[in-house]
């Protein structure tokens, strides 16, 4: 009698499953289609403006919003801030550069026996990943949140994709970004 009841009990919960999987699958074609148009126009601004993006005066630790799209998967989508952390030798003579996203979701390391956050010296939250460096909003008030660089992120995206330059990292937070990056590429 249980073993038919755990049956039925496994094919409801399969169904189930089986339905929520294929309304995110819609979801994601939806706005996979929906950003298309937008791709599109970004693609046809690059063509007419070429000489005038490759020009563009990107410099390492600037952070601008970034036009990220629709991606697959953990990557990151839609509108963010993004830290330039390309040389500057690539940012005045490649059309690409080199960026980290940032996310306002910060993951902070918890001590295992009170739960409670970790914090460094000045009363800041530690985070729980190698690969994430915090950037607070007391030191860089341009940003709307105390933010996370997530360096297991980093990508090469067009010029044509950033957009408003939002402000520029100190020299400290510059080198403590790329020791996270040496550490994520195993440098």
């Amino acid at each position: 009698m249980n073993t038919e009841r755990e049956n039925k009990m496994a094919h409801v919960i399969s169904k189930s499953a089986e339905n929520r999987i294929l309304a995110e699958k819609a979801l994601k074609e939806q706005q996979i289609l929906a950003w298309m148009p937008i791709k599109v126009k970004m693609a046809h601004h690059w063509i007419e403006n070429e000489k005038k993006q490759l020009s563009r005066k990107m410099v390492r630790g600037a952070i601008h919003f970034c036009h990220f799209g629709e991606n697959v998967g953990c990557e990151q989508n839609e509108e963010r801030p993004v830290v330039i952390i390309s040389n500057n030798t690539v940012n005045s003579t490649s059309g690409n550069v080199i960026v980290v996203p940032l996310t306002k979701n910060l993951k902070a390391k918890t001590n295992f026996k009170t739960k409670q956050p970790v914090l460094t010296r000045d009363g800041k939250p530690v985070p729980r990943f190698q690969s994430h460096y915090f950037l607070f909003t007391s030191k860089y008030d341009f940003l709307a949140f105390d933010s996370a660089a997530k360096t297991e992120e980093t990508t090469s995206v067009s010029k044509v994709r950033l957009k408003e330059h939002l402000g520029n990292l100190d020299e400290e937070d510059i080198n403590r970004l790329e020791t996270r990056m040496k550490w994520t590429l195993g440098l």
